[in-house]
Protein backbone atom coordinates (compact mmCIF):
# COMPACT_ATOMS: atom_id res chain seq x y z
CA UNK A 1 0.00 0.00 0.00
CA UNK A 2 1.10 3.49 -0.64
CA UNK A 3 1.26 6.10 1.80
CA UNK A 4 -2.00 8.11 0.28
CA UNK A 5 -3.81 4.65 0.11
CA UNK A 6 -2.69 3.94 3.61
CA UNK A 7 -3.69 7.66 5.00
CA UNK A 8 -7.40 7.36 2.82
CA UNK A 9 -7.83 4.37 4.96
CA UNK A 10 -6.94 5.70 8.60
CA UNK A 11 -8.99 8.83 7.30
CA UNK A 12 -12.20 6.79 6.51
CA UNK A 13 -11.84 4.88 9.82
CA UNK A 14 -11.88 8.25 11.54
CA UNK A 15 -14.56 9.45 10.25
CA UNK A 16 -16.34 6.17 10.66
CA UNK A 17 -15.70 6.71 14.25
CA UNK A 18 -17.26 10.31 14.24
CA UNK A 19 -20.51 9.29 12.50
CA UNK A 20 -20.87 6.29 14.26
CA UNK A 21 -24.20 6.01 15.74
CA UNK A 22 -24.41 4.43 19.81
CA UNK A 23 -27.60 2.30 20.47
CA UNK A 24 -26.07 1.81 23.78
CA UNK A 25 -28.36 3.41 27.09
CA UNK A 26 -26.83 4.00 30.54
CA UNK A 27 -29.49 3.40 32.81
CA UNK A 28 -28.45 4.80 36.01
CA UNK A 29 -30.10 2.77 38.75
CA UNK A 30 -32.51 4.04 41.24
CA UNK A 31 -32.78 7.64 38.81
CA UNK A 32 -32.64 10.38 41.69
CA UNK A 33 -32.63 8.11 44.43
CA UNK A 34 -29.49 6.50 42.89
CA UNK A 35 -28.36 2.68 44.92
CA UNK A 36 -29.16 3.71 48.33
CA UNK A 37 -31.91 2.13 50.71
CA UNK A 38 -34.99 2.15 49.31
CA UNK A 39 -38.39 4.07 50.52
CA UNK A 40 -40.09 0.54 50.21
CA UNK A 41 -38.80 -3.04 49.14
CA UNK A 42 -40.43 -3.39 45.69
CA UNK A 43 -38.52 0.43 44.22
CA UNK A 44 -35.90 -1.01 42.77
CA UNK A 45 -38.07 -3.95 41.31
CA UNK A 46 -40.45 -1.16 39.88
CA UNK A 47 -37.85 0.93 38.66
CA UNK A 48 -36.59 -1.68 36.23
CA UNK A 49 -39.52 -2.76 35.39
CA UNK A 50 -40.22 -0.57 32.40
CA UNK A 51 -36.87 -0.56 31.45
CA UNK A 52 -35.30 -3.06 28.24
CA UNK A 53 -31.67 -3.52 29.02
CA UNK A 54 -29.79 -4.93 26.00
CA UNK A 55 -26.33 -6.08 25.12
CA UNK A 56 -24.23 -3.29 24.79
CA UNK A 57 -26.05 -1.09 27.58
CA UNK A 58 -24.26 0.06 30.27
CA UNK A 59 -25.65 0.06 33.89
CA UNK A 60 -24.61 2.73 36.30
CA UNK A 61 -24.83 2.46 39.94
CA UNK A 62 -24.23 5.92 41.62
CA UNK A 63 -23.33 5.59 45.13
CA UNK A 64 -20.25 6.27 47.81
CA UNK A 65 -19.79 5.74 51.15
CA UNK A 66 -21.94 3.74 53.29
CA UNK A 67 -23.10 1.09 50.06
CA UNK A 68 -21.63 -1.57 47.10
CA UNK A 69 -23.11 -3.91 44.83
CA UNK A 70 -22.53 -7.79 44.55
CA UNK A 71 -23.57 -9.20 41.93
CA UNK A 72 -24.79 -13.00 42.99
CA UNK A 73 -26.92 -16.19 41.93
CA UNK A 74 -30.71 -15.67 41.68
CA UNK A 75 -31.08 -18.06 44.77
CA UNK A 76 -28.35 -15.16 46.91
CA UNK A 77 -30.73 -12.36 45.58
CA UNK A 78 -34.14 -14.01 46.86
CA UNK A 79 -32.44 -14.62 50.52
CA UNK A 80 -30.13 -12.44 50.82
CA UNK A 81 -27.02 -14.94 50.82
CA UNK A 82 -23.63 -14.42 49.94
CA UNK A 83 -23.32 -18.36 48.81
CA UNK A 84 -22.93 -17.99 45.59
CA UNK A 85 -21.47 -14.24 44.85
CA UNK A 86 -19.79 -13.38 41.66
CA UNK A 87 -17.92 -10.47 41.71
CA UNK A 88 -18.29 -7.38 44.66
CA UNK A 89 -17.80 -3.79 43.70
CA UNK A 90 -16.79 -1.97 47.20
CA UNK A 91 -16.35 1.58 45.23
CA UNK A 92 -18.69 4.05 43.51
CA UNK A 93 -19.98 4.43 41.16
CA UNK A 94 -20.27 1.27 39.49
CA UNK A 95 -20.20 1.11 35.10
CA UNK A 96 -21.36 -2.23 34.07
CA UNK A 97 -21.10 -3.11 30.25
CA UNK A 98 -23.37 -6.12 29.42
CA UNK A 99 -21.93 -8.03 26.49
CA UNK A 100 -24.60 -10.82 26.35
CA UNK A 101 -27.35 -11.54 27.22
CA UNK A 102 -28.59 -13.36 30.65
CA UNK A 103 -30.22 -12.54 34.17
CA UNK A 104 -28.19 -10.50 36.48
CA UNK A 105 -28.87 -9.99 40.24
CA UNK A 106 -27.17 -7.55 42.43
CA UNK A 107 -27.69 -6.08 45.82
CA UNK A 108 -25.63 -4.08 48.70
CA UNK A 109 -24.18 -6.66 51.38
CA UNK A 110 -24.19 -3.43 53.68
CA UNK A 111 -25.86 -4.56 56.91
CA UNK A 112 -29.60 -5.50 56.17
CA UNK A 113 -29.95 -3.50 52.76
CA UNK A 114 -30.47 -6.57 50.90
CA UNK A 115 -33.54 -7.15 53.36
CA UNK A 116 -35.05 -3.31 52.98
CA UNK A 117 -35.05 -3.50 49.70
CA UNK A 118 -31.65 -2.60 48.03
CA UNK A 119 -31.12 -5.34 45.39
CA UNK A 120 -32.02 -5.10 41.59
CA UNK A 121 -32.60 -8.03 39.22
CA UNK A 122 -32.46 -7.17 35.47
CA UNK A 123 -33.17 -9.55 32.20
CA UNK A 124 -30.46 -8.25 29.49
CA UNK A 125 -31.30 -9.14 25.89
CA UNK A 126 -29.93 -9.25 22.45
CA UNK A 127 -32.01 -6.45 20.89
CA UNK A 128 -30.84 -2.67 22.02
CA UNK A 129 -31.78 -1.30 25.44
CA UNK A 130 -35.18 1.12 25.80
CA UNK A 131 -36.29 3.66 28.65
CA UNK A 132 -32.80 4.64 29.53
CA UNK A 133 -30.74 7.74 28.47
CA UNK A 134 -28.50 7.99 26.15
CA UNK A 135 -25.10 9.83 27.16
CA UNK A 136 -21.20 10.16 27.28
CA UNK A 137 -19.68 8.45 30.20
CA UNK A 138 -18.70 11.88 30.82
CA UNK A 139 -22.45 12.98 30.50
CA UNK A 140 -23.79 10.35 32.87
CA UNK A 141 -21.11 10.98 35.61
CA UNK A 142 -22.06 14.08 35.53
CA UNK A 143 -25.45 13.71 36.00
CA UNK A 144 -24.55 11.06 39.18
CA UNK A 145 -22.95 14.15 40.58
CA UNK A 146 -25.24 16.14 39.85
CA UNK A 147 -28.38 14.33 41.98
CA UNK A 148 -29.44 16.34 44.86
CA UNK A 149 -29.20 12.98 46.44
CA UNK A 150 -25.59 11.66 46.40
CA UNK A 151 -22.13 13.62 46.87
CA UNK A 152 -20.02 13.94 43.89
CA UNK A 153 -18.42 10.91 43.16
CA UNK A 154 -15.15 10.01 41.83
CA UNK A 155 -14.61 9.05 38.48
CA UNK A 156 -14.74 4.81 38.25
CA UNK A 157 -11.21 3.51 37.09
CA UNK A 158 -12.06 2.52 33.99
CA UNK A 159 -15.34 3.89 32.21
CA UNK A 160 -16.36 1.78 29.20
CA UNK A 161 -17.05 4.54 26.62
CA UNK A 162 -20.01 4.27 24.01
CA UNK A 163 -20.14 6.53 21.13
CA UNK A 164 -18.69 8.78 18.77
CA UNK A 165 -14.99 10.14 19.52
CA UNK A 166 -14.56 13.53 20.64
CA UNK A 167 -12.41 15.70 19.33
CA UNK A 168 -8.87 15.01 21.50
CA UNK A 169 -9.16 11.34 19.78
CA UNK A 170 -9.64 12.93 16.34
CA UNK A 171 -6.31 14.49 17.58
CA UNK A 172 -4.66 11.44 18.18
CA UNK A 173 -5.91 9.58 15.33
CA UNK A 174 -4.61 12.38 13.00
CA UNK A 175 -1.23 12.32 14.53
CA UNK A 176 -1.15 8.65 14.35
CA UNK A 177 -2.19 8.80 10.75
CA UNK A 178 0.67 11.09 10.05
CA UNK A 179 3.53 9.62 11.63
CA UNK A 180 2.03 5.88 9.70
CA UNK A 181 2.32 7.95 6.55
CA UNK A 182 6.15 9.48 7.47
CA UNK A 183 6.65 5.57 8.07
CA UNK A 184 5.65 3.94 5.33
Amino acid sequence: MTKVQISLVLLAAACCLMVAPTSAMYHIVGGSLGWSVPPNKTFFEEWAKPRVFGVEDHLLFPFSGLHNVMEVSREDYYDCTLENAVKLYPFGPVILNFTQPGEHYYYSTVGTQCEYGQKLHITVVAGEGKSGKIYSTTEALGEISASPSHAPAPAPNSAPSAGPIGGLEMVIVGLVSFVAWQFV
